[in-house]
């Protein structure tokens, strides 16, 4: 019996045109990038059902029953989420009564969604969106993940070659204890780290106090030093876009930069040609979205014990 995720993507914006005639929406773009994820680890977890419905957040389209669902996904938007906009504001509210309401629903957020989701949840704890003062982060940069984060959720080992190979980074099969086992014996050990596209001029600024005890600094660029959240089984955040690949990223960019100087752009452009470990990112996601789930014992690669994933998602 499979078990069947189901995502409500939360549209805050539609691609460039040519993003988009040749891509589609940006819900469709991360659900495609979650199959293959789930893809890729379709020997060890072959019954895993992603559902994903779109919604136009800016247009006022939201899911009829939070209760139904099993995942949210925030998209990124050009709008910043301390915008004086009735979408906005609505989109805001919607997070924080879903996040207090329901808390079985998972809620992932990339860029304008990481911004949002961290506006909406921590407010109270006097976390900030805001102009980034150090201007634009574009292009691809390496995001140092934190030795909590790499331990909870797991995190790609950065001696490995590049692209990195997207391997035991969903729970093992047989493990009792809920939480995915981490990527290595001994993460402490070895440096951590994600290549992501970027394209943002808005952070997230944290407190002295730091995140709240339950919740964990996904990592920092140079550029940027609150590269995303984790509260494990209730909130994961990116900062980047491992939805972005060049092509998207430097379409992006050029309606964006339209009215920037020449070499200005150009420098963008030229930031955005580096490889990136999108992949890796999304099996990631894939991995906290499945975290908590119990799933059936596999005895041996390709082999199921009894049939696959054998339960529901369970509520926290």
């Amino acid at each position: 019996m499979a078990l069947t995720i189901r995502i409500a993507i939360l549209n805050a914006d539609t691609p460039v045109p040519s993003v988009l005639a040749t891509r589609g929406t940006y819900g469709t773009i991360f659900h495609n990038l979650l199959l293959a994820a789930a893809s890729r680890h379709h020997s060890l977890y072959p019954a895993i059902n992603l559902e994903a419905t779109e919604f136009d957040v800016v247009r006022g389209e939201y899911p009829s029953s939070p209760a139904d669902l099993d995942a949210l996904l925030i998209t990124g938007s050009s709008s910043s989420s301390y915008a004086d906009l009735p979408w906005i504001k609505r989109l805001d509210d919607y997070l924080l009564a879903v996040y207090r309401d329901h808390p079985h629903v998972r809620i992932f957020g990339s860029c304008f969604g990481h911004q949002i989701v961290c506006q909406s949840l921590l407010r109270e704890q006097g976390v900030v969106v805001e102009k980034d003062p150090e201007g634009w982060e574009i292009g691809v940069h390496e995001v140092r993940l934190t030795d909590e984060f790499c331990e909870a959720l797991g995190g790609p080992d950065s001696k490995a070659a590049t692209p990195r190979p997207a391997v035991n980074r969903l729970p093992t099969p047989d493990a009792e204890d809920p939480r995915p086992a981490p990527l290595s014996t001994s993460p402490k050990q070895q440096q951590q780290s994600l290549r992501l596209q970027f394209i943002h001029a808005d952070h997230v600024r944290l407190p002295a106090s730091g995140l709240p005890p339950s919740w964990i600094p996904l990592g920092s660029s140079r550029h940027c030093p609150v590269q995303g959240v984790y509260q494990p089984g209730r909130v994961l955040t990116y900062q980047g876009h491992f939805e972005f690949d060049r092509f998207v990223n430097a379409e992006t960019l050029k309606v964006f930069g339209a009215k920037w100087a020449p070499a200005v752009l150009q420098a963008g452009l030229d930031q955005i040609e580096g490889d990136d470990d999108a992949e890796v990112a999304a099996d990631i996601v894939l991995r906290f979205f499945l975290e908590g789930r119990k799933l059936a014992k596999v005895t041996e690669i390709g082999e199921q014990a009894h049939g696959g994933l054998v339960t529901p998602p369970l509520e926290t």
